[in-house]
């Protein structure tokens, strides 16, 4: 089993808002998130042994997930976007996803810090029998 790559102090620092009462919450989200990284970037304990990656980025990484998946508004839609943007020309589409159920999960820009260690996917095909 992997180590947490963040604390609750941690997390506290990086979120000062966070309730008391979710202390117990708040923990086992941080050990939910690492195992989150943890899977996707098999290496990373080998690159911060190796001194290639700073340990700070995947804390300040499970810190974030922690913080998006338990930041929920009560005031908010139970499902789908709580905004959506439209543009014309030439096209552009945005939104922001609600996360009702609280769970953790890595954002573009979490995966762009933890790098690009993850297996790349290759398009492959099915031989047909002729």
């Amino acid at each position: 089993m992997a180590a947490d790559y963040a604390t609750l102090a941690d997390l506290k620092a990086h979120w000062p808002g966070l309730p008391f009462e979710d202390d117990a919450a708040a923990t086992q989200k941080l050990h939910e998130a690492s195992i989150e990284v943890c899977g996707n970037y098999p290496d990373l304990d080998a690159r911060i042994l190796a001194g290639t990656m700073d340990p700070d980025i995947p804390k300040l990484v499970v810190c974030r997930m922690v913080k998006r998946s338990m930041d929920v508004s009560t005031e908010a839609p139970t499902a789908g976007f709580e905004s959506v943007q439209f543009g014309t020309g030439p096209f552009s589409m945005g939104g922001k996803v609600l996360n009702p159920d609280g769970n953790v999960y890595l954002s573009a820009a979490d995966k762009r810090l933890l790098g690009k260690s993850r297996p790349q996917r290759k398009a492959w095909t099915i031989p047909m029998g002729v």
